[in-house]
Formats: C-alpha cells, sequence, structure tokens
C-alpha cells in the first residue's frame, strides 16, 4: 500500500490551503458513488426517481459532458448528490451550517466546561429546521425518506443530506472538538482541529477534509475508487462494519469517529505544541509542521474510513427505502 500513502501525501502538499467544511467534494463524491455501486438496479432506479425531483435538480445537476452513458450520468447524479450540500452553502434556503458536525467534546484536556452530548431529534424538527446537530439531521433525513407521504422534493433533498452526513460522520473531526484549558476554552473548543494551523493546509481540519482529494475529476475519482475497492484489507474492514445492527446506528459511526481522532488527529505532535500555549510559552498555537508518518497513517485512516461510510450509506439509503 506504499503508492497510496505516497499518492495521499502528495494530494496533501501539492494543493493550497483553502476554507472546507467537510470532506472535500472528491471525498464526498468517491463514497456516494461506491455506495451506488453497492445497490442493485431497482435500487438505483428508485433513488433516481426521487433525486430527480430535487428542487435545484436542473441548476445544480448538471452533468459534465465527458460521461460515457446513462449509467455513468446516473452514477455522477449521486456523486453530485453527496456533495450537494455543500453547495448548498451558499443557498440560504437551503443551508444547515450546523447539520454537518457534533458540537460535542472528543479531548478535554484540563479543567474546562465542555457542552453536552447532542440531544434526541426534536419531535417537531423538518428539513427546514436549522438547530440541528449531524446526528439528529442523520435521523431526520432518514425519516423524511422512508416517509412516502413526504413531498418528493423533501425526499430528494434528504437523499443528498443522508449521503453527506453519512461520509461526515466518518470524518474523525466532524465527531467533535478538542477543548484544553488556557487553549481553546470557547464553548466551541477547537472547532473540530480549525483552529489548529498547519504548514501543510490552513488548519488541521482542513488537512483531513482533502485526503480523499479535492475537486472532483473523472479521472481522479476512478483512480481512488479502484485504489480502494481493490484492497482486500478496505473491502474487509467495511464489510464488518454493517455486520451488526449497531454498526448502523449514526452514535456509533459518530463514537469510533472520536476514538480515531483521540488516536489519530490529536497525537503528540499536534498537542505538544499546543501545550506550550498552555503554559504560557506561546501566545498562540504556531503553524504546526506535520511528520510524513503522521501524514501516510492519516491517508489510511481516511480510505479505511471512506469504504465503511460507504458501505454504511448504501444501507442506510436501502433501509430507508423499504
Amino acid at each position: 500500500m506504499k503508492h497510496i500513502f505516497c499518492l495521499t501525501l502528495s494530494l496533501v502538499l501539492i494543493f493550497p490551503p483553502q476554507t472546507v467544511c467537510a470532506w472535500s467534494e472528491g471525498g464526498h463524491t468517491i463514497i456516494a458513488m461506491m455506495a451506488f455501486d453497492l445497490l442493485e438496479k431497482e435500487e438505483q432506479a428508485k433513488l433516481i426517481a426521487i433525486l430527480q425531483q430535487h428542487p435545484r435538480f436542473a441548476e445544480d445537476f448538471s452533468p459534465p459532458k465527458n460521461l460515457a452513458n446513462e449509467h455513468e450520468i446516473m452514477r455522477w447524479h449521486f456523486g453530485r448528490a453527496g456533495y450537494w450540500p455543500d453547495v448548498a452553502r451558499i443557498q440560504p434556503k437551503y443551508s444547515r451550517p450546523t447539520w454537518h458536525y457534533d458540537p460535542g467534546p472528543t479531548l478535554v484536556i484540563g479543567n474546562i466546561k465542555v457542552p453536552e452530548r447532542p440531544s434526541p431529534l426534536p419531535a417537531d424538527a423538518n428539513m427546514e429546521t436549522q438547530s440541528l446537530n449531524i446526528f439528529q439531521a442523520i435521523m431526520l433525513c432518514q425519516q423524511t425518506l422512508a416517509d412516502k407521504a413526504k413531498p418528493e422534493a423533501e425526499r430528494a433533498l434528504a437523499i443528498c443530506w443522508i449521503a453527506h452526513l453519512v461520509a461526515d460522520a466518518h470524518q474523525p473531526c466532524h465527531a467533535g472538538s478538542l477543548f484544553m484549558e488556557k487553549v481553546f476554552i470557547e464553548e466551541d473548543g477547537d472547532r473540530g482541529a480549525n483552529r489548529i494551523p498547519t504548514k501543510q493546509r490552513q488548519n488541521l481540519h482542513a488537512l483531513w477534509d482533502q485526503l480523499l482529494g479535492d475537486d472532483y475529476t473523472l479521472q481522479g475519482s476512478r483512480k481512488r475508487i479502484v485504489e480502494i475497492t481493490s484492497d482486500a484489507e478496505l473491502v474487509a474492514k467495511a464489510k464488518q462494519s454493517i455486520s451488526t445492527t449497531e454498526g448502523l446506528v449514526p452514535l456509533t459511526w459518530l463514537s469510533e469517529s472520536r476514538a480515531l481522532a483521540k488516536e489519530h488527529v490529536y497525537q503528540p505532535e499536534v498537542i505538544e505544541p499546543l501545550n506550550l500555549v498552555a503554559r504560557g510559552l506561546a501566545e498562540k498555537p504556531e503553524a504546526i509542521d506535520l511528520s510524513e508518518a503522521y501524514l501516510k497513517n492519516a491517508g489510511r485512516v481516511a480510505q479505511i474510513r471512506a469504504i465503511e461510510a460507504a458501505y454504511r450509506l448504501a444501507e442506510t439509503w436501502r433501509n430507508s427505502m423499504k
């Protein structure tokens, strides 16, 4: 797997920093495409029939011209569905900023007050409710897609949000934040590593978001999907992730992501520079120059979470359509 790690490392180092909020377009697209490939043709057809009723389908789902056939166009539409909630960030009617993450703690260092874990989905929540967290939003969208009495436009929105949020729940930085005495004392901590600057990217969260690729390209997405789905170890992990009922529960995905963040995101080479601020030896965190070992490991974790997200997304779509 050395060539995959080298590819991931090169992607991290080549592209310039930018502000991002979730797996980048490339990551969301390949996760949704892998999930689409796991569905039966009949299931794919049912979902695309609903997706075509999306209120922004004509404007936001126009496929590139280099796709070979109708199946490839359909596949692209589902890749786009996975990324669409980020497209909607500039559309006030459809933007839902808080839906993308868990506001609770992943790691607490020192004596500091932290927010509580997410509460159950409010009974009166609907697809226009703004103040939901990622767990609540996933539950809402599953219910909406499953309810055949709902308008098809709402169910189409739910298809996109399910694809997006299942993927986000598997990104370790979206499952919570670091709270650190004298360093990250705000009510949202380090904002899922957004407040930790790095030399490779604008910040640590952005680095993790872009490990699966930046913008969508046909060749790039195909290459990454083949790399992931042809890896027997990754496929085995993905199948194991859906082998139990617990593996299909959103709280499980978020719990896994927090555990991975503790082990792989907030490694000593990240925490030690922050301790300088905590001890009064620095005014603010300096940009961290992450090691090659850190980046290679992060790339592998991203691949694992991508394929687990894809398998779980396919099952979530499938179960919501029964």
